[in-house]
């Protein structure tokens, strides 16, 4: 496979472990030896010993599967979830403890997660009357991509829940890009909240308004010296072209603005200077955003149940028939035929999900 076939994106992205280290003790609590579950994954003992160290990105999609599969437990992701809180965020979430405002901890954790992780992206998007507080995969071959919808939905609603007080927020709600569960209870319980699942984005949704709220306890002193130190947190490794213009072309098609002048603006460059990066790395725009389409395409046909012709729509196409013969391109087999084939056990994922 080329670097500009769809598909092609690097599997070396690199996640903090942060909340990760509470995960030999509730696989202890669960009753799974921690030393099988992290063999399985590819991950040494001690590979989770230090939130402040990395492991690669992958391995957090094939931890969360082996973890529920060794504990018996489809809902051990939501009990990682559980664990996050600002403090697990590093120096991010110091940041975002100390915003002046809901929004702009949001929007801080939306600009800066690059910092932490790569192979994902976290988002504030403005919808009318709402907001989405989303995550993203945009590295290709992740399996447990309905795990990790269920551990950032988790985290997600935990921290709104920490920044606007001790009371849950009841005007907000849950996107799962994930088909139900077996058994909803566990979710019921841990959210106490409207959930949707096979939505196309995993979120939480809240009104506009409730982005004002004040964040009680920020200190605004100590948040001028955290934005200093910032800019030199680098866990996940450099900051590169092609990793922006994934990050951003993922958020693209949530937005509808995929178009290359916009994010080019958004990347802070000309198109001219764009187009030259890439041709320095061999690669096209056009052949960017088709993997990145596919990786979305992909992610809906094996994780929701939703229709064959609308996630043509919300990866772009409006045309049924288009985004069928795009598929076949990419996959060698229709969208239909990819998704009746789909098998989600995590020995069989990566070669099914780089192949038809």
């Amino acid at each position: 496979m080329t670097s500009e076939e769809p598909g092609s994106i690097s599997p070396e992205n690199l996640q903090r472990v942060g909340a990760l280290s509470f995960v030999p003790e509730l696989l202890r609590q669960f009753g799974a030896d921690p030393s099988d579950v992290l063999a399985a994954a590819g991950l040494s003992p001690q590979a989770l010993h230090n939130p402040e160290s990395t492991i690669p990105y992958r391995a957090v999609g094939v931890l969360l599967n082996v973890a529920a599969d060794k504990t018996q437990c489809p809902h051990f992701a939501l009990e990682i979830g559980k664990q996050i809180r600002t403090a697990s965020l590093g120096l991010v979430g110091e940041l975002i403890r100390n915003a002046p405002t809901l929004g702009t901890a949001l929007l801080d954790f939306a600009t800066h997660q690059h910092r932490n992780a790569h192979g994902s992206v976290v988002y504030l998007l403005a919808d009318g009357p709402n907001a989405f507080f989303g995550y993203a995969v945009y590295q290709a071959n992740v399996p447990g991509n309905h795990l990790i919808c269920d551990c950032v939905a988790m985290a997600g609603f935990n921290l709104i829940c920490e920044l606007t007080g001790p009371s849950n927020p009841p005007e907000i709600e849950v996107l799962f890009s994930r088909s139900e569960p077996a058994d909803l209870t566990p979710y019921r319980r841990s959210f106490g909240v409207k959930l949707h699942f096979n939505a196309s984005q995993t979120a939480i949704l809240l009104p506009q308004g409730l982005l004002d709220r004040p964040v009680a306890g920020a200190d605004a002193g100590l948040r001028k010296v955290l934005e200093k130190r910032i800019g030199t947190l680098w866990q996940a490794g450099e900051f590169d072209t092609l990793t922006q213009l994934r990050r951003a072309l993922r958020i693209a098609l949530l937005n509808r603005r995929i178009s290359v002048d916009e994010i080019s603006a958004q990347l802070g460059m000309s198109r001219r200077t764009l187009h030259r990066r890439l041709d320095a790395l061999g690669l096209r725009f056009q052949s960017v955003l088709d993997e990145t389409r596919f990786e979305f395409a992909r992610q809906l046909l094996a994780n929701t149940r939703l229709g064959i012709a609308e996630i043509g729509l919300i990866v772009r196409y409006t045309d049924p028939s288009a985004f069928t013969r795009a598929f076949v391109r990419w996959a060698g087999v229709p969208p239909s035929e990819w998704r009746s084939n789909f098998d989600t056990s995590p020995l069989k994922f990566e070669a099914q999900a780089a192949s038809p």
